[in-house]
């Protein structure tokens, strides 16, 4: 009986290893403090969401089905959810470091990738269009003018 308990709990081991789900949360923060314009150029679906804080943050939520460590190591370190910040003056791009990246396989199964992308901006940016967001004007601005 103990035989078989500690044959059921090695192959019980060895499957979810094989075959578990694999889940990580990614952060990226950016400073765009004299940004006025933010243009997304990314190979993933994500949503933007406005905060207090100064910088933009982007929260990705990784999950690999069928999927080893070690596929989610080798996904991390090729750059597969990384997003870079393309500076042109005022003007940024929020790019994905892959375009187009290639589908995750092991020999045995192909990986289901579920990847949810939030883009926490502040609040003095226009969300309204998903692609480009501006600041917006300073309206309460507290310098007084003399002479005038």
């Amino acid at each position: 009986m103990k035989k078989l308990i500690t044959i059921f709990s090695f192959v019980l081991f060895k499957s979810s290893i094989s075959f578990g789900q694999i889940e990580k949360i990614l952060h990226q923060d950016f400073n765009v403090d004299r940004i006025t314009t933010v243009e997304f150029d990314l190979a993933r679906d994500y949503y933007l969401e406005k905060w207090s804080g100064t910088t933009i943050l982007v929260e990705t939520k990784i999950k690999l089905g069928s999927a080893t460590p070690s596929i989610m190591k080798y996904a991390l370190e090729s750059g597969r959810y990384e997003i870079l910040l393309l500076e042109d003056g005022e003007k940024v791009t929020m790019k994905s470091k892959l375009s187009r990246p290639p589908r995750l396989k092991n020999k045995n199964n192909e990986i289901t990738e579920e990847i949810e992308v939030k883009i926490m901006v502040p609040e003095d940016f226009n969300t309204d269009d998903i692609k480009i967001i501006t600041r917006k004007e300073d309206t309460n601005s507290s310098t007084i003018k003399i002479g005038e």
